[in-house]
């Protein structure tokens, strides 16, 4: 009863998929996604940070075409307290998938 009357209160346009992915903060810090939507993501990490701000994330995907990085920025919408980690809400506000040159 308690979960869907928050999961009514919330502002999600897409639903979210439930998925644990190492994700680089724009810090070179390290975090990972809880669960993730074409319009938002939600990670979990050691670092402090802040509602309102503006954050830039990348993720690296195996594709049967090969690797690529999803790379997005977004703002953050929500925190909330992980045990000793911090769980970040973040709105996408701009995303792009860039292939992985292998031959650096």
């Amino acid at each position: 009863m308690l979960q869907t009357l928050i999961m009514q209160n919330e502002n999600r346009t897409e639903a979210r998929e439930q998925i644990s992915l190492p994700l680089k903060l724009d810090d070179g810090l390290n975090a990972v996604t809880l669960d993730i939507s074409a319009s938002g993501l939600f990670f979990e990490t050691d670092a402090e940070q802040r509602l309102g701000n503006l954050i830039d994330v990348e993720i690296d995907l195996d594709t049967p075409s090969g690797p690529i990085k999803f790379k997005a920025q977004g703002k953050i919408v929500r925190i909330a307290s992980h045990g000793s980690r911090m769980g970040v809400g973040v709105e996408l506000l701009s995303s792009r998938l860039e292939p992985v040159n292998l031959n650096v």
